[in-house]
């Protein structure tokens, strides 16, 4: 190849690469649109969902029972208890099912099938089914006395 072909060669190619460059950088950008001037972005329907969401439950959240029939349903009545409940009693409730997600050998590390599982529980029924199924851990001084225990020795 000539070097003046091979050098429009290569402007050819290193324009195509810089147009592409530039659709796909317009593609991945918020999508924003401008009315009478002024600049407004689009609300995702998450946010719209939830603004529109009124709750008509009146008092604990963690005595909700979990609706577990479908995974979007679990995660529906997790949302509504969330709405009705303290950070830390939520934050309880999620390493619960955290915990039983790992654990239930039913489950099998499924959320789906965990979400069936506990279907009708409330969320102080789902940790204390944790709580049930932990051990504490032993103190040390228990260790310690049961190590000087002379029934323990052998002579």
């Amino acid at each position: 190849m000539a070097p003046a072909r091979m050098r429009n060669f290569v402007q050819t190619i290193t324009y195509i690469l810089a147009l592409a460059a530039i659709l796909l950088l317009a593609a991945c950008g918020p999508s924003k649109s401008t009315v009478n001037g002024e600049s407004t972005s689009e609300t995702p329907p998450a946010a719209v969902a939830e603004a529109e969401i009124v709750d008509d439950y009146d008092g604990e959240g963690m005595e909700i029972p979990l609706d577990g029939t479908s995974l979007s349903a679990f995660n529906a009545s997790l949302a509504k208890v969330k709405r009705n409940t303290s950070e830390t009693n939520y934050t309880t409730l999620e390493n619960a099912i955290e915990f039983l997600l790992v654990y239930d050998l039913g489950a099998q590390r499924d959320r789906a099938k965990l979400a069936t599982r506990l279907n009708g529980l409330t969320g102080y029924e789902v940790v204390s089914k944790v709580g049930a199924r932990r051990k504490p851990a032993p103190d040390k001084e228990s260790a310690e006395k049961a190590a000087a225990d002379p029934d323990i020795i052998d002579t």
